[in-house]
């Protein structure tokens, strides 16, 4: 049964609930199988969502490993075209320009030289 079916069965539920009050022990089956027919549908929904809840988990599960797999192979792509960094080598050291300070601080043999 669908949730059309559940609602149904409340009001069926409810309507036998106010007869049972009225008629007695006549109407005491009526409101049980109301019931009983309300939670049947209840239980049909409950399965039902239960069901189209893991077909969309199922959904965003393979969604999200395909945009990881395409996020990785473009950064691969992106890499393999980059030319390596060139480091420098130990035997040759990069030359610092001396700035203001050092040359203040410069040894008077460095300075004789200027």
């Amino acid at each position: 049964m669908k949730p059309l079916g559940f609602a149904l069965g409340a009001l069926t539920g409810a309507a036998a609930t106010i007869l049972l009050t009225r008629g007695g022990s006549r109407a005491r089956p009526a409101a049980k199988a109301a019931l009983k027919a309300a939670i049947m549908a209840l239980h049909e929904a409950r399965t039902q969502g239960a069901e189209m809840m893991e077909a969309a988990e199922d959904l965003f599960a393979e969604a999200k490993a395909e945009a990881v797999a395409d996020i990785f192979a473009a950064a691969m792509a992106g890499a393999q075209k980059k030319p390596p960094h060139e480091a420098p080598r130990a035997e040759e050291k990069p030359k610092a320009e001396p700035t203001d300070e050092s040359r203040e601080e410069a040894p008077a043999s460095q300075a004789k030289e200027r």
